[in-house]
């Protein structure tokens, strides 16, 4: 799909001039912001302020496509099927502030400068929740990050997939969960030794970040257990991620030295599944993934 930039990035932040120009004439009414603040100081997790904040521009202006990116934290909604222009802004708190994100709005007609007047409202009064989500975003980042592999650990794994269900059965959305394994890596480790199990490990990781989307999340579970969280997930997702990770493997110079491969399992989330049954499932597909491979070697 073509998207049509409808105009350059702004700038924005609390003295920029174009919105001093605006807040003479607000747009919201005291007891519209009021409230908006209550739902923005709900909860200090990125993702959950950021749906709040989305369903407040749809509220207040139209539903949007949104993304935002920053450093310490990534989101993204989709809304809009038709997504032809874009417009991008850069959030700081003041000018001389480090930029805090880029929040970009995609939808399928421009942005009219009511509109605008609107969005610019909205982001001050955004600003000041995103930053704490942001810092405790970092935070946690520290506390359920795998160190070896830079990647999410167990810990993270098993209150995101928790979240994610819950919001998957809010929205309606789709979820699929992969589960893989190094094949044969106790063999690695005893005859290479743990420096190049740790190696292995470390390049699988990467692989499997290069792989997935900027809305999916790789885990490491323990040992060369890994997870991926695939939101919105689907056969066809799975499918493209599984063969994403075979190609960048078989590419790989270093795996391709050590005849390195890995079994792979999945499952989808349905309504009433559990965390645990979907775990179980994909469980059992990478167990049967396993056994096929040991019979074919």
């Amino acid at each position: 799909m073509e998207i049509i930039a409808q105009e350059k990035t702004e700038s924005f932040s609390l003295s920029n001039k174009s919105f001093t120009v605006f807040s003479n004439i607000p747009s919201l009414t005291i007891e519209n912001k009021l409230a908006i603040i209550d739902s923005l100081q709900q909860t200090l997790e990125l993702k959950d302020l950021m749906n709040n904040f989305a369903a407040l521009v749809a509220k207040f202006v139209r539903p949007f496509n949104i993304q935002f990116q920053s450093p310490h934290g990534f989101f993204n909604l989709q809304n809009a099927p038709k997504a032809h222009y874009k417009k991008s802004y850069n959030l700081s708190l003041s000018s001389s502030d480090h930029r805090i994100g880029l929040i970009t709005y995609q939808s399928d007609m421009p942005i009219e400068k009511s509109e605008d007047k609107v969005l610019h409202e909205l982001h001050e009064l955004v600003l000041t929740s995103l930053k704490h989500a942001l810092k405790f975003s970092e935070l946690n980042s520290m506390i359920f990050k795998d160190h070896l592999t830079n990647i999410s650990n167990r810990a993270y794994y098993d209150e995101t997939i928790q979240r994610s269900i819950e919001q998957c059965y809010r929205n309606q959305q789709s979820l699929s969960l992969i589960l893989l394994d190094a094949n044969n890596f106790k063999i690695i480790n005893d005859t290479l030794g743990h420096l190049a199990g740790d190696k292995v490990l470390q390049v699988f990781a990467q692989i499997m970040i290069k792989s997935i989307r900027n809305s999916d999340m790789v885990f490491r579970l323990g040992g060369d257990e890994f997870a991926i969280i695939l939101e919105p997930g689907g056969v066809k997702s799975v499918e493209n991620v599984i063969r994403r990770i075979k190609h960048e493997i078989t590419n790989d110079v270093f795996l391709r030295k050590l005849k390195f491969s890995s079994s792979i399992g999945f499952s989808h989330w349905e309504m009433g599944v559990t965390s645990t049954e979907l775990f179980s499932a994909a469980d059992q597909s990478l167990y049967m993934d396993k056994a096929l491979g040991k019979r074919n070697s």
